[in-house]
Formats: structure tokens, C-alpha cells, sequence
């Protein structure tokens, strides 16, 4: 057996297309990174946001003092005076780094945000941004100041976007609002979690099967592999079957360990390491939610992704056996895979019940994590521990189909 995990992961690694696969991996990640860091709010673009405000209300404090003997006038240029002397307060603080001051500032306008805005449970309200999103802002800052952590700009009440959010007044609003919650910042922990944002999911599934697709079948494109002639050879059937498994396991613990490392070694070159116990939004049933620490937030979302991509191999590796060229075996599980995802969306509805253990449901990997794919299901048995059994389970059948199948031509 352990000679046969050599042979495999030997192979893999000295193939030009894995190597090739792999650098494209990592120059990907470090545009990204790029992207990332020239797109992060940082404290110079905080305080000239300010500076902008300030000017502009100081010209407002001109035109109105230019008026003589009105009162209303007086009350204006009163309230402005205090809005500059505030926004003065703020770049100050950011300037020294006090954190505790910004976050202080935030959570006072947010508390009057929570008390005016109506209750979406009490009126069914839906408009952005709803009663439930300046709640969770408000608990967010909160959090940030009980934790000591730095916060990530922006951090107003305005600044996010939750799955209540569905009506916008105007088509400008819907564009700034999603402006402000497409944040960035290019300290380790948060380029990690934007990362996982936009790989896990299907398409980082189907990179892991062109990736490792020469592992199961051969060594070049379009040719028939040593799968079966390692069947001709004294060695037992199962071993063939599980060394090759054992081998993608490895190896995509491996590239999935370093594609994290070399994210987190351009953040901490570049930039900083962040915040471990940053908070990620967790929905709960009847307007509820929690918060996780960003760090176990990213963790889990890998897990459930490193058995997601077992369940791809299972359906590659039955594809294997059954097709002796390996494009047409991948191209095959990809339409699987498709068309399971599609057909579970539509299983939602017809079958409450049974819905969690079909293993399709849980490509979505953020929106499980989170618990938004729960909350739009309105099925909460939709969780990260249902989803590994389920994936587990469907990953051993599919295995055990694939070997009966290998032994049967191999004999």
C-alpha cells in the first residue's frame, strides 16, 4: 500500500499539467491578493472621506453665515459646526489608531438606527437597509470594540447587506449599497475569508478535477491509463482503489494547505496578519443570528469543501472505471454534478424532509456555513455536520459501486 501511494503521488507531482495547473493556482491567488490590496479602505482613505465631508459642510457654514438675522440659519450653521468638530474627532482618532473611539462613535448612531428602525418581525419590512441589517451592524461594532479588534472600513450603518434586504427606493441606492458591502482588506484572515468567498464553490471543484483528473486514469490527456494495467498486475483490488483515493485526499490537503499558506505569507509581507476572532454573520430562524470568529469561519468552509471535492473524486473515479479517457470521465462528472445542484433547487420545495441528505445541496459552501441557504430554504436541518454525513455517506456508495465495477473488468 505505501508503495503505491509513492507511485501515485509521484506521478501527479512530476506531471508538467499538475505543475502547470498549480502555478496557475497560485498566480491567481496573488492577482487576487493585488486586487484585494489596492481595494482595501485604509485609514488615509477614512480620513480623507472626512476631510470631503468637513469641506463640504464648512461651505455650507459659509453660504449660511453670509445670510445676517436668521434664526433657523443659526441653528444650522450650529449643527454643522458640531458635525465638523466630530468628523475633526474621527480622523484624529484614526490617525492615532483609536480604534475604541470610531467604534464608540458607530455604536451610539447605531443604537438610535436599532430604536427608530421598525421591526421586520413586528411590520414585514424588507426595504435595505432593514431593521434586522442595522441590528446586526450595530452588534458587529460591538463585538469589535469587546474584542479589541481593528475594524474593516466601511464600518457605518449603511455598510452591509443581509439576505432580509430585498427592496431598494432606486436603482442608485441598490448600486451604492452594494458598493459599500463589496468590502476588502488585505490583512491575512479577511483576504483568506474574501478568498474562500469566491473559490468554494463549483468552480473550484471543477479546477480540483482538471487538477488531479490524471491521478485516477493516466498520465496524458486522451490516453488510456495505468488503472487497468495496474489491475493485471499481484495486487489486490482494493488497494489500487484506495491508494489512488488516499493519494487525491493528500494531495488536496496539500494544495489547499499552501494556497492558504502563500495568501497568508503575501498579507503578512504586504500588509498584516488581522484579526482571527473577526465576526462573520450567522443567521438563525425568526430574525436571529449569531456571530462565528472569522478564522473557525474559514475553517469550516475548507472542510466542508475538502469533503465536497471527495464527493467529486467518488464520481470521477466511477467515471474512470466505466470510460478509459479521462477528458470525457471529467467532462461527465462535471454535468453530474451540474445537474445535481440544478434538480436540488427545485427539491427544496417538493420535499422538506429529505432535502438536508442530498448531497448536492451542499456546493453552496458559504451560504451553509452562514446558514443563509437555511434561512432562504426555510429548513434549518440544512447544516455543515448534516451535509459532511451526507457527502460522506454518498462518497463510500459511489467508491464501492466504482471498485465492484474495477474488479469485474479487471478479472
Amino acid at each position: 500500500m505505501k508503495n503505491l501511494l509513492l507511485f501515485e503521488c509521484k506521478k501527479t507531482m512530476k506531471s508538467l499539467y499538475f505543475i502547470m495547473m498549480l502555478l496557475a493556482l497560485i498566480v491567481f491567488v496573488s492577482f487576487y491578493f493585488i486586487y484585494s490590496y489596492v481595494h482595501t479602505e485604509r485609514v488615509d482613505d477614512y480620513i480623507y472621506k472626512n476631510e470631503t465631508i468637513k469641506s463640504n459642510f464648512q461651505s455650507t457654514v459659509d453660504e449660511l453665515s453670509s445670510t445676517e438675522g436668521n434664526a433657523a440659519n443659526e441653528k444650522e450653521i450650529e449643527f454643522f459646526i458640531d458635525e465638523i468638530a466630530e468628523l475633526d474627532m474621527l480622523s484624529e482618532a484614526a490617525r492615532n489608531h483609536d480604534w475604541k473611539t470610531i467604534l464608540q462613535h458607530e455604536i451610539d448612531i447605531g443604537e438610535e438606527q436599532v430604536r427608530l428602525s421598525p421591526s421586520q418581525a413586528e411590520e414585514n419590512v424588507y426595504t435595505w437597509p432593514t431593521h434586522f441589517t442595522n441590528e446586526v451592524v450595530y452588534e458587529k461594532n460591538k463585538w469589535l470594540m469587546k474584542h479589541h479588534i481593528q475594524p474593516i472600513f466601511p464600518i457605518h450603518n449603511n455598510s452591509e447587506i443581509t439576505a432580509y434586504d430585498r427592496v431598494f427606493n432606486t436603482a442608485a441606492e441598490e448600486e451604492i449599497a452594494y458598493d459599500f458591502y463589496n468590502k476588502h482588506d488585505s490583512s491575512s484572515v479577511y483576504f483568506l475569508y474574501s478568498l474562500v468567498g469566491i473559490g468554494l464553490n463549483i468552480g473550484g471543484a471543477i479546477f480540483f478535477l482538471f487538477l488531479f483528473g490524471n491521478t485516477i486514469t493516466r498520465e496524458g490527456l486522451d490516453r488510456n491509463g495505468p488503472v487497468y494495467f495496474l489491475g493485471t498486475l499481484p495486487l489486490k483490488r482494493w488497494k489500487i482503489i484506495w491508494s489512488k483515493m488516499l493519494t487525491l485526499v493528500m494531495l488536496t490537503f496539500f494544495v489547499l494547505l499552501a494556497t492558504s499558506l502563500w495568501g497568508i505569507l503575501l498579507s503578512v509581507m504586504f500588509d498584516r496578519f488581522g484579526d482571527w476572532n473577526y465576526p462573520v454573520l450567522i443567521y438563525g430562524p425568526d430574525f436571529s443570528f449569531r456571530f462565528m470568529e472569522m478564522g473557525t469561519f474559514i475553517l469550516l468552509c475548507l472542510l466542508l469543501f475538502f469533503i465536497v471535492l471527495i464527493f467529486c473524486y467518488s464520481w470521477l473515479f466511477l467515471y474512470s472505471v466505466l470510460i478509459k479517457r479521462t477528458f470525457m470521465a471529467i467532462v461527465l462528472t462535471i454535468l453530474t454534478l451540474v445537474l445535481g445542484i440544478q434538480l436540488s433547487g427545485s427539491e427544496i420545495v417538493l420535499n422538506q424532509s429529505l432535502a438536508p441528505i442530498n448531497p448536492f445541496h451542499y456546493f453552496h459552501i458559504i451560504d451553509m456555513i452562514t446558514m443563509e441557504y437555511a434561512l432562504t430554504a426555510e429548513n434549518f436541518n440544512f447544516t455543515i455536520w448534516n451535509g459532511i454525513f451526507s457527502l460522506v455517506i454518498a462518497s463510500f456508495i459511489i467508491v464501492c459501486i466504482s471498485y465492484f465495477i474495477f474488479s469485474r473488468k479487471a478479472t
